[in-house]
């Protein structure tokens, strides 16, 4: 196997979920709790088998509205409470979802308000597939989330609307204006070397405000779609006719990003978040 295409195809999904890690332990090694979340929402686990240590199985039949039944076969190397499992998956059943074996590692680290949950996916052998199961995995976390009585909150998918951004030449007159238009609230990004307003609306972030860069770019919406490779982005992008405004940057703590325009002059941003 291509190491390289290995390691660019490995799915990390990072998540903090506010509940204890030995209460979220007892979720992914219960199989009746299991039972109750396991799969994005499209999907419904009808069967579990799991014996949470180095050499058991873990086994879980699965229907999808979309692709009909299978089944998720596997090994466990690792079940050590309440910190961190791992296992092999394998589909079955189904060859339209079949690729050979892969590995799953889940990391649940103590964190201020609940636990850090690390899920890293590897053997994954294309970008499709590797996209397809970030889906997958933000889905099942999502209805972990909800099974646990915690507040839901959407995921953005791969290839969707994730981010909107206010770039302009006057941050404190744009943010009256929209805090008096919408209601929203302005705050203060939480690190303060990061010049940037985010807007909040009930407690939950709509979007942001910054100080244009170019200030001879008259002030604009800019909106991001959420990648999960940014730097594949350019090349795809120019292929296509496009340009890239700004290239691939680093933003410490959020994410990676880039600006591209499309090749009738409109313009889009694309970003990985550092987590979700």
């Amino acid at each position: 196997m291509d190491t390289n295409a290995t390691a660019s195809n490995t799915l990390v999904i990072k998540r903090l979920i506010p509940a204890p890690r030995e209460r979220l332990f007892t979720a992914w090694t219960n199989p009746e709790e299991l039972q109750k979340w396991f799969g994005p929402p499209t999907c419904q686990a009808l069967s579990v088998r799991l014996k949470p240590s180095p050499g058991g199985e873990f086994y879980v039949q699965i229907r999808s509205e979309i692709m009909g039944e299978a089944e998720v076969r596997g090994v466990f190397r690792e079940a050590v409470p309440p910190s961190r499992l791992s296992f092999t998956w394998k589909w079955t059943g189904n060859p339209a979802l079949e690729f050979g074996e892969s590995l799953v590692t889940v990391a649940f680290l103590a964190a201020d308000g609940g636990t850090d949950v690390h899920i890293t996916h590897e053997g994954l052998p294309s970008a499709s597939l590797r996209d397809d199961h970030d889906e997958g995995w933000n889905g099942c976390l999502d209805k972990l989330e909800r099974f646990l009585g915690l507040p839901c909150r959407k995921q953005p998918i791969i290839g969707g609307f994730c981010w909107n951004e206010l770039q302009t030449s006057d941050v404190v007159a744009a943010a009256r204006f929209y805090t008096g238009l919408f209601d929203w609230q302005a705050t203060a990004f939480p690190n303060p070397s990061i010049p940037y307003t985010l807007f909040q609306k009930g407690g939950r972030e709509v979007g942001g405000v910054m100080a244009s860069p170019k200030p001879e770019v008259p002030p604009h919406w800019l909106a991001y779609v959420h990648v999960a490779d940014v730097d594949a982005m350019i090349p795809r992008a120019t292929a296509l006719g496009g340009k890239v405004l700004l290239p691939p940057m680093e933003v410490p703590t959020v994410g990676r990003l880039a600006i591209l325009q499309d090749p009738q002059g409109a313009v889009i941003g694309v970003f990985k978040p550092a987590q979700p």
